[in-house]
C-alpha cells in the first residue's frame, strides 16, 4: 500500500486497465441494434484494439508520471474514458464513430432546442452498464483527488516534503511498454501478416487480419483530438482545374457548362432540355430496406415469387389504362449504411467518408429534391427511428407531415404497420394538390428476422432464406399499398419510384468484395412505375447505369421544375448515362464505381485497384482502371474541399 502511495500512477494505471477491460467486456458481450455480432464484425482488429488501447493508457499514464501529475491524471481520465463510453455506445447504437462530423451535425449550437440533438443512448442494459463505468470512473478520480489532497495538507502539517519519490524506471518502463503494444500490430501489418495465427505453447488462434483505421477502438479522445482536428488540413484541397476535370469525369456532358460559379464546381444553373414529363405528378417514393439488385434481377429470369406484387406492379398489373415501367438492371447506391444512401438520394451527390454526415442547421448549403416541391404537399412515413438512421435532419427539414411509428407489440410487424400507416396517409393527401408520399420498409433489414414467425422459418444457417422470406413479407404490406393507391382518383397521375438504400451482405457472393470496401458492394434496385402511358409505356428493362444520385434530376423533371441545383446525376426518364462513365460512391477510404458490366474499386490512400465482373474480383494494372482511379481520387478530393468549405449550394449575394 505504501507503494501505491508513493507512486499513485500505479495504481491509477491498474484501475485505468481493469475499467478499459470491462468496457471491452460489455462492448463484444452487448446485444447490437442492428442484430450484427460485434466478435465477428471487428474480426481482424481485435489484436489491434486490445493492443494500442492498453498501449495508450501505458504512455498516458507515463507522461503525467514524468510530470509528478497524479490528481491531472485521475481527471485527465475521466474525461478519457467519458469520451471512450459515448463512442462505444453510440458506435454500438449506430455503426458511427464520435466524429466532429456527427457532434457538429447533432450538437451544434443552432440544434440545441431541437429534436435532433436527442441522444443515441437508450435505455437498455447496455447503457447502464456504460453510465454505470462513467460514474464509477467520475467516483474513483474524486475519491482520490480528496485523499491525495488531504495527504498532502496532512504531511504539511508534519512539516514533512509532499514531494512524489520514486525511481524513474516506472514511468520509463510503462512508456517503452505502450509504445512497443501501440506499434506490435502496425509492424505485423506492415509485414504482411494475415490469417490465423497458431501462438506456440498454449496452441491459441489469433487472428491477424488487421484493419487500420476510425474502426478500432483506440483512445477516442486521442482520435477526435489528434485526426479530427486536422480534419480542417486534410479535407480543404486546393481546388484546381486538373481537379475539377477529374470531377467532370462523372458529371453529364452539360454540367461544366452550366457552371453556376467557377468557385462551386459541383453547382449548375437550370437545365433547359425538354422534360419527358408534360404535367406535375404526385409521387410515391418508397425507400427498400436493404434490396439488393443482384437478387431483385433474378425476376427478370423468372423468379418472380421472389417479391410478386412488386412484379405485378412492373408488369402493369395494378394499371387500368397501360402504363409502364423503367427497370435498372445496374443501379448503384450512394454507400453503405442507411445514412449515406439517403443523402446521395435527397442531395444528389456522393456521401464521402469523411464528410458522410452534413449539418443541415449549422451551415444549410443544401438543399434536398423535397425543398423544390413548393407546390407539393409532402408526408413522411417511417417505421424505424430516424434518429438511429441519423435521417432525421433529413426529415424534419424536407417534410411538412411526418411520423415515426413506436415499436410494435407484436415481433415482426413492422412492415405490416408500416404499411397500414402508408395507408391511412393516403387519406389525408389532397386530391387538389400535388404531393410528395416516401416511407421506407425495415423487415430485410440485417439479419433478416423482421418477420412473424407464422410467416416463415428463421433458420440461423441461411441468411439468404430468412432474406428472400423476409422480402416477401415485405411485398405482401407493398401490395397493400399499392392496391389502396390504386383506387385513388389521381391514381393515373402518380408515379412510384421504388429503390433500395443500400446493397447488403447476405451470401458468400456478396463478401467477394476486397476490402477495405467491406459490406457497401451497392448494387440496388432501381424501379419507376407509372400507370400513365404517356409518360412510360410497358416493362422496360434498361442497361444504363442508374444511380441514388439520379434520383433527384428524375423528380426535378416529374414536378416539372427548373432551378439550379448540386444534382449531379441524369434524368432517368430523358437521359441515360454513357456506357463508359461510371456510377460513383465513397466508403470509409474507398471509392467504388458502378460501370455497366464492371465494377472498379481501390483504396483513396494507396494503389490498389480490383476490378469486379459476376462478382468476382482480381486486382488490375489496366491502364484504364488506373485513369479512373486518378478521377476518383481527384473527385474526392474536390468533393472534400466543397463540403468542408460549404460550397456545394451557390448563393449569390
Amino acid at each position: 500500500m505504501m507503494r501505491f502511495i508513493k507512486n499513485p500512477f500505479i495504481l491509477i494505471t491498474l484501475f485505468a486497465f481493469l475499467l478499459q477491460t470491462a468496457l471491452f467486456i460489455f462492448f463484444y458481450a452487448l446485444p447490437d441494434p442492428l442484430g450484427l455480432s460485434m466478435p465477428e464484425m471487428f474480426s481482424g482488429k481485435m489484436l489491434w484494439q486490445f493492443s494500442m488501447t492498453y498501449g495508450a493508457i501505458l504512455v498516458l499514464s507515463s507522461l503525467f508520471a514524468f510530470a509528478k501529475a497524479p490528481r491531472a491524471l485521475s481527471i485527465f481520465y475521466v474525461f478519457y474514458f467519458f469520451f471512450a463510453i459515448v463512442d462505444y455506445e453510440v458506435f454500438r447504437f449506430t455503426h458511427q464513430r464520435l466524429s466532429y462530423s456527427y457532434l457538429r451535425t447533432y450538437f451544434h449550437f443552432s440544434n440545441i432546442s431541437d429534436s435532433t440533438t436527442t441522444s443515441t443512448l437508450g435505455g437498455e442494459l447496455g447503457t447502464y452498464l456504460y453510465l454505470a463505468a462513467l460514474f464509477l470512473t467520475i467516483a474513483a478520480a474524486i475519491a482520490f483527488c480528496v485523499f491525495f489532497t488531504w495527504r498532502n495538507r496532512k504531511l504539511k502539517r508534519a512539516g514533512k516534503s509532499t514531494k512524489l519519490v520514486f525511481s524513474k524506471k516506472i514511468p520509463v518502463t510503462m512508456c517503452v511498454s505502450g509504445l512497443v503494444l501501440s506499434v506490435i500490430p502496425l509492424i505485423l501489418f506492415l509485414a504482411g501478416t494475415r490469417g490465423e495465427k497458431i501462438i506456440p505453447i498454449i496452441n491459441f488462434p489469433v487472428d491477424m487480419r488487421f484493419t487500420l483505421g476510425k474502426h478500432t477502438i483506440t483512445a477516442p479522445i486521442l482520435h477526435i483530438a489528434a485526426e479530427e482536428t486536422f480534419e480542417f488540413v486534410r479535407d480543404n484541397y486546393k481546388v484546381t482545374n486538373e481537379l475539377v476535370s477529374d470531377l467532370d469525369a462523372f458529371l453529364p456532358k452539360d454540367f461544366s457548362a452550366n457552371r453556376e460559379n467557377v468557385e462551386y464546381p459541383g453547382y449548375r444553373k437550370e437545365l433547359t432540355a425538354p422534360f419527358k414529363a408534360t404535367h406535375p405528378y404526385n409521387i410515391v417514393f418508397i425507400f427498400g430496406e436493404s434490396f439488393k439488385g443482384r437478387i431483385f434481377n433474378q425476376m427478370l429470369e423468372g423468379d418472380t415469387a421472389l417479391a410478386p406484387n412488386i412484379w405485378k406492379l412492373a408488369r402493369g398489373d395494378y394499371f387500368k389504362n397501360g402504363g409502364g415501367t423503367l427497370w435498372f438492371k445496374n443501379a448503384f447506391s450512394g454507400s453503405y449504411p442507411t445514412v449515406r444512401g439517403t443523402m446521395a438520394t435527397y442531395l444528389g451527390f456522393p456521401s464521402h467518408p469523411n464528410r458522410d454526415l452534413p449539418s443541415f442547421y449549422a451551415s444549410n448549403h443544401f438543399k434536398g429534391f423535397p425543398e423544390y416541391l413548393v407546390d407539393y404537399k409532402r408526408f413522411y412515413v417511417t417505421i424505424s427511428n430516424p434518429i438511429f438512421d441519423h435521417t432525421l435532419p433529413f426529415v424534419e427539414k424536407f417534410y411538412d407531415d411526418w411520423k415515426a411509428l413506436e415499436d410494435p407489440e407484436i415481433p415482426g410487424t413492422m412492415d405490416s404497420l408500416g404499411a397500414d400507416n402508408a395507408i391511412q396517409t393516403l387519406e389525408k393527401l389532397p386530391a387538389d394538390k400535388n404531393w410528395l408520399l416516401l416511407f421506407n420498409t425495415i423487415a430485410t433489414h440485417i439479419p433478416f428476422r423482421n418477420y412473424p414467425e407464422s410467416w416463415a422459418a428463421k433458420p440461423d444457417d441461411d441468411a439468404m432464406f430468412r432474406y428472400r422470406s423476409a422480402l416477401r413479407y415485405t411485398d405482401a404490406q407493398l401490395g397493400r399499398f399499392f392496391s389502396a393507391l390504386a383506387e385513388r382518383e389521381d391514381f393515373e397521375k402518380t408515379v412510384i419510384i421504388l429503390l433500395g438504400d443500400h446493397d447488403t451482405p447476405v451470401d458468400s457472393v456478396d463478401y467477394h468484395v476486397p476490402q477495405p470496401l467491406g459490406v457497401a458492394a451497392a448494387r440496388i434496385f432501381i424501379g419507376i412505375f407509372s400507370p400513365d402511358s404517356s409518360l412510360l409505356n410497358g416493362l422496360q428493362v434498361r442497361e444504363d447505369v442508374a444511380s441514388q444520385l439520379d434520383i433527384a434530376p428524375t423528380i426535378l423533371d416529374l414536378a416539372q421544375v427548373r432551378a439550379p441545383s448540386h444534382f449531379w446525376g441524369y434524368d432517368l426518364l430523358s437521359e441515360m448515362r454513357p456506357a463508359e462513365q461510371p456510377s460513383l460512391f465513397y466508403t470509409q477510404n474507398a471509392y467504388y464505381l458502378g460501370f455497366r458490366d464492371s465494377v472498379l474499386v481501390g483504396g483513396l490512400d494507396n494503389e490498389d485497384v480490383y476490378v469486379g465482373k459476376h462478382e468476382e474480383f482480381v486486382r488490375t494494372e489496366d491502364s484504364t482502371a488506373k485513369a479512373w482511379q486518378k478521377h476518383a481520387i481527384g473527385a474526392s478530393k474536390v468533393l472534400r474541399s466543397l463540403l468542408r468549405n460549404d460550397k456545394m449550394q451557390y448563393l449569390p449575394h
